[in-house]
């Protein structure tokens, strides 16, 4: 094993995250929907057994190989609504998401055209309804956000004695947030709501500069 070898055989492949068991890729899209500037919405079909059916998310999918995100994103929303990908303009992407069962999301934001929203056709397998729910009244919601703890279970196999460290070891323990948005009967919480909280804490920061600039 040579310096040059190594370089080559890490320089070829491409940066993952560590731990990973999966990879997927949403697209966050935005519309003018009766006026109003408005996510969409969808509620998955009950019949998508262990793919948590009846949920509300945003169209997505797992990454296949050869894929870029971003191009994920497209098809899983062409798959799913219908939605011609010329239609839909990415305008950025959002911060990934890595939740404690090691799946990593890819978010981007998207304006969908007047003609990729008349496009929409849900696909019966896969999605219940859609909605559309207006940023106004998202930007207005009283923050409702959920806390438990994530702690490690650790069982009596590990070799604690061996390594010279107790059995009451301090192992580090995190907590999760789950936001919850309600709107016309629609609950939207879990990794959907993790995704619309962090946009709307950006779109406040942004009109907030947009406030203090001369």
């Amino acid at each position: 094993m040579t310096f040059a070898q190594l370089k080559k055989h890490f320089s070829q492949r491409e940066i993952g995250i560590q731990g990973a068991v999966g990879e997927f890729a949403i697209l966050v899209p935005l519309v003018h929907h009766e006026g109003k500037l408005s996510l969409l919405f969808e509620t998955r079909s009950e019949t998508l057994v262990g793919h948590q059916p009846g949920e509300v998310c945003f169209p997505g999918g797992r990454r296949e190989p050869g894929e870029t995100p971003s191009e994920t994103a497209l098809r899983e929303t062409w798959e799913e609504l219908a939605i011609p990908q010329k239609e839909i303009h990415l305008l950025a992407p959002l911060d990934v998401i890595q939740d404690i069962s090691d799946r990593v999301v890819y978010p981007f934001l998207a304006q969908i055209t007047p003609a990729g929203l008349a496009a929409l056709k849900p696909s019966a397998a896969e999605v219940k309804n859609v909605f559309f729910v207006p940023l106004d009244a998202l930007l207005s919601y009283p923050e409702e956000v959920y806390r438990y703890k994530v702690a490690a279970q650790v069982d009596d196999r590990f070799p604690y004695e061996r390594m010279g460290f107790p059995k009451n070891y301090p192992w580090r323990t995190g907590f999760m947030d789950v936001p919850i948005y309600e709107y016309d009967g629609h609950f939207i919480w879990g990794m959907t709501a993790r995704t619309v909280r962090w946009l709307l804490r950006e779109i406040r920061a942004m009109l907030q500069e947009g406030e203090a600039a001369p």
